[in-house]
């Protein structure tokens, strides 16, 4: 998946639990950090002070899963 420049796909555990695919049940992910941007911060050119989230791709049929930290 070429939006995930991780070569390899990797298990990942998230809050202490083994994440697994809810569509498919496959248990390799590729991984992103991405920006959650807001439509006032991107405005101001501020973007970059957003949160952000932890994507993961599913390996096997692409399924996105995204954790936030609180």
């Amino acid at each position: 998946m070429k939006l995930f420049k991780q070569q390899e796909a990797q298990t990942i555990v998230a809050h202490g639990k083994a994440l697994t695919c809810a569509h498919c049940g496959h248990d390799r992910f590729w991984t992103k950090k991405v920006l959650l941007n807001s439509s006032i911060s991107a405005f101001f050119g501020f973007d970059w002070a957003d949160r952000s989230a932890n994507c993961y791709a599913c390996e096997q049929c692409g399924r996105l899963e995204w954790f936030v930290r609180r």
